[in-house]
């Protein structure tokens, strides 16, 4: 890189620090667009039929269920969701993680935490109920024969997912690609969602088949009732509970892809909610003592990278335009390279936008592309701002 920056400044024949900072900049954020570009091009042609064409049918079914873990804010989607998963005939038992303050009874078995309960690193909120969870399914006989589909109080998988996790699914933790359900709730949180849509098939699909997981979100993580029982769910951090899962499990044992069926969520329904669950996400990472530096700095380190790629972006994108019109020159390898990442720009909020297999919404993306990136990427602004309340777990409103 140190031998490109002579070659590009020689060229340039200029002395503008403005003009380094963004010849930094772009040097900078191109290796992620080139990469990015890579993970597309392998995820548009190979697709989960290829997949599934190397999968072998097991002859002893395993044993699914399903566990649902819900602070008793939404409990009439959590009703929808139970009828939905037991219309597919596949789960044994659906499960609600519950806690004793949550009076609702729902139509399934109930797992309440005690309102005294405390885990052994101090854990809170959501992973200290999951904890609980997991304690009480083991003592319930529940092990080896048995795989676990966790679901959030607002996603849902279809049954294909769950018919895979029946039939075929032999990894000790396995999770499958997203999609959106009740899109257009709120239009910006909803375009903006797609984004995980095209992390899901670009980078959770490439690295779980290489037991590498690199992104591991809470809905629809599916564990081996003994392992999840072994590992456990007491981090005691921030957040992140569901990434320290999926490399701890890695570590040990084999994390697969899914390739049958979707993970379906709802995007937040207002831009504040939007906000908050961003910032959560963020000092997740951030928060959490080390724990995930320590289990693959690798992960770590391109966690940090990409949210410091998130405002190179942005500021890109504000200084593009201005330099092309105002700098005395640019050389033809920082021409290239903004190409390469504004063609990358665009190409991935599409490649998120073609799996919701609606030419409007990929031209209505095509066309609000630039103020939706602004949208998400302030969020990065907002959390460094507006730190949480670290003691707490932030919640948003469930459709």
């Amino acid at each position: 890189m140190a031998a490109l920056l002579d070659t590009t400044l020689s060229a340039t024949h200029t002395s503008s620090p403005w003009e380094l900072v963004f010849f930094l900049m772009v040097l900078l954020y191109t290796p992620f667009a080139v990469y990015q570009l890579y993970l597309m091009a392998v995820a548009l042609f190979t697709d989960d039929e290829h997949e599934m064409s190397h999968e072998r049918r097991l002859e002893t079914p395993n044993n699914v269920i399903v566990a649902i873990t819900t602070n008793g804010m939404a409990t009439d989607v959590v009703e929808k969701i139970i009828r939905k998963v037991r219309s597919y005939h596949i789960a044994s038992e659906i499960f609600v993680v519950k806690e004793e303050r949550d009076p609702f009874v729902y139509g399934c078995r109930m797992i309440t935490v005690p309102s005294d309960y405390k885990t052994a690193k101090g854990s809170r909120c959501k992973m200290r109920a999951m904890q609980y969870g997991i304690e009480e399914l083991h003592r319930l006989g529940y092990g080896r024969e048995t795989y676990i589909c966790h679901l959030d109080d607002d996603s849902i998988v279809d049954r294909p997912y769950l018919e895979y996790v029946r039939d075929y699914l032999t990894k000790e933790g396995a999770q499958g690609c997203i999609r959106l359900r009740a899109f257009g709730r709120h239009l910006l949180s909803s375009m903006s969602d797609l984004i995980r849509i095209a992390n899901c098939e670009a980078w959770c699909r490439h690295f779980n088949l290489k037991s590498k997981p690199q992104f591991v979100h809470g809905e629809g993580i599916v564990i081996r009732a003994d392992v999840e029982h072994e590992i456990g769910w007491d981090y005691a951090t921030y957040g992140a509970e569901d990434l320290i899962m999926g490399l701890r499990i890695s570590e040990k044992y084999t994390f697969g892809h899914i390739p049958m069926g979707n993970i379906f969520i709802a995007p937040p329904t207002t831009a504040r909610d939007y906000y908050k669950q961003r910032r959560r996400w963020f000092w997740s990472l951030l928060h959490n003592d080390g724990v995930v530096r320590r289990l693959s700095f690798r992960t770590w380190f391109f966690y940090m990278y990409m949210y410091f790629n998130g405002v190179v972006g942005l500021l890109l994108l504000g200084i593009f335009p201005y330099m092309l019109l105002f700098a005395d020159s640019l050389s033809e390898y920082i021409v290239l390279m903004c190409i390469i990442n504004f063609v990358n720009f665009y190409a991935y909020y599409q490649f998120g936008a073609l799996y919701m297999r609606s030419p409007s919404i990929s031209l209505l993306m095509f066309m609000l592309q630039i103020p939706v990136a602004f949208y998400d990427g302030f969020t990065i602004l907002y959390s460094l701002v507006k730190r949480p309340d670290f003691n707490t777990f932030e919640t948003i409103k469930k459709v």
